[in-house]
């Protein structure tokens, strides 16, 4: 049998047991480790031992106590008893040669005397550290068995055990019932340099029990949003777009065995940095295989990421319904190739077959999960400056910058001021994964905050700070062109043959997924395709204005167009792209660079115009005020410019605008105003031949 196993059938904690193996010499590396007959059946005389010894304990407790009650409840008396009992002693006294006397000192009045009940408790020290501390440990400073101190807590209401930490509240009330006089601890005396740096510290005595995080890794559509979609009770996976995430999403999640934090991770190749994140913040990882796929290129990426993290790790075999039972047999070879042996092969990983769609085995790794949490024992320090990781950011009308962070250790509040990375800012609000508003946070929890002076980076360290320090971080801060070049602004290099791309996301995470994806899809392809800048957030006026002057074209990911940038794009001819999943964008991209090979072009003469007038335009330049006499004029097109029978120029046509609007075509017998790149000695009567390149058919 297993350790979990045993611990689990005679009812005691992982951790607890474990801690009896070591005191017995019984070998075991891990909760996982495999017991023998006898040393199981020796570890359950053990513990039956151990609770028939505390039982007992509990009951001579119990019976000591009834006891004293009734010695310490006074009968009520009647008058006739009261005489009884004076004759008594008025008889008494004359038969010594006595004269009875009153003593109200020894024999109060039935008034005085009042019944209580007291719960007795054994002799203690005088005084005690009023600091927070094991059960354990307040036991063994009272002199009392723990067990006696865990049965007041149960009359109280709280559930403990005697590895459980106590904070100074229920220390006080611990001692007042023992009857104890509380001190309050020593400050230890240092110098400021140290008291400075000890604010920011991390005090062992002062961490507390935090809720374990969780991070889902596998390939594309394994079923991880699905699987979390069943805890959580919710359809988030039915609101993914293609059935697949694209985002980092982080949640707090009620399970039947305690809460936990949960991490889902995308699973397209894209988003590789994502999932390093996602495993490098988190303290356990469950790795989600798809029973019918098996081991996939994604799959290989996350056991990496969780090896490098060095988190336990708990194998989900999902869709087991769809499947034979002996491909789980084939999924656990693989995964011992993979150097993760399965537990019932001798190793240290647990392999769970789950159904994410009817639930089936999902409480099973839900156990699971959480036994690996007892035996980490996770602690986190709250009176502490919050400190924590930027998990995703991106920008919301009304609200600015915001951010998704997961705190590592202290408490935020509504008006904290905070630094991270090369921005700043004050807390303004903060929502959780449910969208529910809070006034402050603690550690492990994700929420969403704003108050953010600049973008926040994805992976950037988040941390409170005084409102001193805040100032000077905030002077010290990067200017808005160094900002605006962390934020993917790109040097542009106009270059023949090259696809020029404007990006546009609605998350930084998603921005750096794209670039990174365009990039390698860029080194394959057979023509150039540069990126001249990427940005996340609506697709705005200014993007468009940038997208026409360098003759780029638009691609958004999970973003939107704002109306006024849409009307103008349809005035300046400029192309917008929107997709709402990564590898189609990406095929997009692939199939258009195919079609811009390089081949043979040849010019087509499209059309004539005559120049009637010149317009000399402060700050715009020459243009030559047309009438097209024949066929059309593009904005695409280069002209040949003739006086008489003498060619005097050429060029590219730089701007076409009819109507002082900026037009793709002007047909024949209309008016319009044409610049030409390099070119600008126009006079009226010149002829203007239109020509456009085409690629020569074979």
């Amino acid at each position: 049998m297993r350790v979990y196993e045993l611990a689990k059938k005679v009812g005691v904690s992982s951790k607890d047991l474990m801690a009896l193996l070591e005191k017995e010499k019984i070998e075991a590396s891990s909760h996982m480790a495999l017991l023998s007959d006898e040393d199981v059946l020796r570890v359950e005389k053990l513990v039956s031992k151990k609770n028939n010894d505390t039982k007992q304990h509990t009951e001579k407790k119990e019976a000591h106590s009834m006891q004293s009650e009734q010695q310490n409840r006074v009968p009520k008396k009647t008058g006739s008893v009261n005489r009884t009992v004076k004759n008594n002693t008025n008889k008494n006294a004359q038969r010594k040669g006595r004269t009875p006397q009153k003593n109200n000192a020894v024999q109060p009045s039935l008034k005085q005397q009042k019944p209580t009940l007291v719960e007795p408790a054994p002799a203690v020290p005088k005084e005690l550290v009023l600091e927070p501390m094991l059960i354990s440990e307040f036991a063994e400073k009272m002199s009392v068995p723990i067990s006696d101190v865990i049965l007041v807590l149960l009359r109280w209401g709280i559930m403990s055990a005697k590895g459980q930490r106590i904070e100074k509240e229920l220390v006080s009330r611990l001692a007042t019932h023992y009857g104890a006089t509380l001190i309050e601890p020593q400050k230890k005396v240092s110098d400021s340099a140290l008291q400075q740096h000890a604010a920011y510290d991390i005090r062992e005595h002062a961490l507390a029990s935090r809720l374990p995080v969780v991070v889902v890794l596998g390939h594309v559509d394994h079923g991880k949003t699905t699987l979390l979609d069943y805890i959580r009770k919710t359809r988030i996976a039915e609101r993914e777009k293609g059935g697949i995430t694209q985002h980092i999403g982080a949640y707090e999640a009620v399970t039947p065995q305690g809460n936990v934090i949960f991490i889902d991770t995308p699973g397209h190749e894209a988003f590789s940095k994502i999932r390093q994140r996602g495993s490098r913040v988190a303290d356990i990882a469950i790795l989600v295989i798809a029973a019918d796929d098996g081991i996939m290129p994604q799959t290989i990426e996350a056991i990496k990421h969780i090896k490098n993290a060095q988190i336990p790790v708990v194998v989900a075999v999902n869709k087991i319904d769809k499947v034979d039972l002996s491909r789980l047999d084939v999924i656990k070879r693989q995964l011992a190739q993979h150097d993760l042996l399965p537990e019932d092969w001798g190793g240290q990983v647990v392999v769970a077959p789950i159904s994410a769609k009817t639930g089936k085995g999902v409480d099973h790794l839900l156990e699971m999960v959480l036994l690996q949490t007892q035996l980490l024992d996770l602690k986190a320090e709250e009176n502490t400056p919050y400190k924590g990781y930027i998990l995703e950011s991106k920008m919301e009308k009304g609200r600015g910058a915001v951010a998704t962070v997961l705190g590592k250790h202290g408490t935020l509040k509504i008006g904290d001021y905070f630094v991270c990375g090369d921005t700043s800012g004050k807390i303004t609000s903060i929502f959780n994964s449910r969208g529910e508003t809070l006034q402050s946070v603690g550690p492990s929890v994700p929420v969403q905050i704003s108050g953010f002076e600049g973008q926040a980076q994805v992976g950037d360290f988040f941390r409170a700070v005084p409102k001193d320090e805040w100032r000077d971080a905030k002077s010290t801060s990067l200017s808005p062109s160094a900002q605006a070049q962390a934020a993917g602004a790109y040097q542009y290099q106009d270059q023949k043959d090259t696809i020029l791309l404007l990006i546009k996301t609605d998350t930084n995470s998603s921005r750096e997924a794209l670039v990174e994806s365009i990039e390698k899809v860029a080194r394959k392809a057979p023509v150039g395709i540069s990126i001249i800048s990427s940005s996340i957030g609506y697709v705005t006026e200014s993007d468009i204005e940038l997208a026409y002057t360098t003759g780029a074209r638009i691609i958004g990911l999970h973003t939107k167009v704002e109306t006024k940038a849409l009307v103008l794009a349809q005035q300046r001819g400029v192309v917008i792209q929107q997709f709402d999943i990564i590898y189609k964008l990406l095929e997009y991209l692939e199939q258009f660079a195919e079609s811009k090979r390089a081949q043979e072009f040849t010019t087509q003469k499209i059309g004539e115009a005559l120049v009637l007038k010149v317009f000399d335009i402060k700050g715009v330049g020459v243009i030559a005020g047309c009438r097209i006499t024949e066929g059309k004029c593009t904005k695409d097109s280069s002209v040949v410019v003739w006086r008489g029978r003498y060619k005097i120029g050429e060029g590219k046509i730089t701007s076409l605008q009819r109507e002082k609007r900026a037009v793709k075509e002007v047909a024949n017998g209309f008016e319009c105003g044409i610049s030409v790149e390099n070119f600008a000695d126009f006079i009226p009567d010149d002829r203007l031949e239109v020509f456009i390149s085409v690629p020569v058919t074979k």
